[in-house]
């Protein structure tokens, strides 16, 4: 097995990897876990009739705290980009079950394909996105 090196310290991958995804703001919302399937996300892929879809936040650039009030000129920023490209959006919440962190406001985008998926977190900073392929499995994707 081969293991990619990355410039992101082992803990924030930790973190990354322990964060709940929630998909959805109301009481119909979806908790995800990386590397873990979920028969809600099947039937939410097959009822968007898309194989693939991405998690996708500007929150916190490279896990550098910023202020609530820079974190939602981003998050806006990022909403209008995938508006202004006419992708489905649904809003998320990237949650730390231990509180390390506080909750990240993000966007669970169906349909986006993972090359386009590393670009826009590249664009907004991102070590990280979370993409799923057809399989309903979120995986984390490191960008650095």
């Amino acid at each position: 097995m081969t293991v990619a090196l990355s410039v992101i310290a082992s803990n924030l991958i930790t973190s990354y990897c322990r964060t709940h995804y929630r998909v959805g703001t109301d009481c119909n919302s979806i908790s995800l876990h990386i590397n873990q399937y979920s028969e809600s996300l099947a039937k939410l892929l097959t009822a968007s009739k898309q194989s693939c879809a991405a998690i996708v936040s500007a929150y916190n650039p490279y896990s550098q705290l910023a202020s609530n009030e820079e974190n939602l000129a981003v998050h806006e920023q990022l909403r209008n980009l995938l508006q202004l490209r006419a992708y489905p959006i649904i809003e998320s919440l990237n949650i730390d079950p231990i509180d390390q962190w506080l909750p990240e406001k993000s966007f669970f985008v169906p349909g986006l394909d993972l090359n386009t998926s590393r670009s826009i977190g590249q664009r907004f900073n991102q070590n990280a996105i979370v993409w799923i392929d057809n399989e309903a499995i979120p995986r984390l994707i490191l960008l650095r």
